[in-house]
């Protein structure tokens, strides 16, 4: 896997340095590809990079003895790039996934997508599990460390909607309760058990800590979309944003959240870990939550 990562080193600074990539703004920095194991997605924003995509491609499989998997090869239309105009053969589609996140041309439509399939699977689960002799504190646990596992990774790129949280919060109560007919509301469970609950996860407050946690680590790494995006936009990942957000559209509720958030907790200090700052995040939503 080493060597296979250093012979792709050589294939992407290639790209890198041949193709014009993605930019934000005005701005200079470009995206041009991203790669991740043998997943490798390049960004074609001219019709005149696509002979010199393959140039590359076809060098690259000279040198190398490595294939391109036709048969796993998608290429995607986005805003105005017509699909009249063929990419090695790939067929078009309206929506690819990869690493297990829907993409399409509408960031609304691929969250819902990513959605769907995720509560979905998180409902399976529950229900593989429903019939299992665990007792509640177990059951309690098992929420934590397994049926909520996926929802924290996917939550980093694409917020869930409200509509999301209602869905995801009507399935653990019905693995908790498991039929009883005397229960308690969730944010009951989730008040610490010196006040009466089980310490049960405020999901809402977690899935916003994670986003404005992984928001800020991307935006400081230079060069990065999201942090040329951030800079545009004219936002800041932590601290420092009114709570008042203007100018961000309605399409994009999940940031008008987090920027809204970020007004209401310190950025994080030099001498905290990234752990403990996520931690203290959760914390500071938490109580918001239950404020309000």
């Amino acid at each position: 896997m080493l060597l296979y990562a250093l012979c792709l080193t050589t294939l992407i600074q290639s790209l890198v340095k041949n193709l014009s990539g993605i930019k934000i703004g005005r701005r200079q920095t470009r995206t041009v590809v991203t790669a991740y194991a043998v997943d490798v997605a390049i960004y074609l924003t001219q019709a005149a990079d696509i002979p010199k995509m393959k140039e590359i491609l076809l060098r690259y499989e000279t040198a190398t003895g490595a294939r391109i998997n036709m048969q796993k090869s998608r290429a995607m239309a986005i805003g105005n790039w017509h699909t009249t105009l063929q990419i090695m053969d790939m067929p078009y589609h309206k929506e690819i996934k990869i690493l297990g996140f829907h993409f399409s041309n509408s960031v609304n439509s691929a969250a819902a997508e990513t959605w769907f399939s995720v509560i979905a699977c998180v409902r399976a689960i529950a229900q593989n599990t429903y019939y299992r002799n665990l007792t509640f504190d177990k059951r309690i646990n098992f929420v934590h460390d397994y049926l909520l596992a996926k929802i924290w990774s996917v939550t980093q790129i694409f917020p869930p909607s409200p509509d999301k949280f209602r869905q995801i919060s009507t399935t653990i109560a019905c693995f908790i309760w498991q039929g009883e007919i005397f229960r308690v509301p969730l944010f009951t469970l989730q008040r610490e058990k010196i006040k009466g609950g089980w310490n049960l996860v405020n999901i809402s407050a977690k899935c916003r800590a994670l986003f404005m946690q992984h928001l800020q680590v991307q935006s400081q790494r230079e060069g990065s979309i999201t942090a040329e995006w951030l800079k545009y936009r004219e936002l800041k990942a932590g601290s420092g944003n009114s709570p008042y957000p203007i100018g961000i559209s309605e399409k994009l509720e999940y940031l008008r959240v987090c920027v809204i958030d970020a007004a209401y907790i310190r950025g994080q200090m030099r001498t905290e870990s990234n752990k403990t700052y996520k931690k203290r995040i959760y914390a500071s939503l938490r109580a918001l939550s239950i404020a309000t």
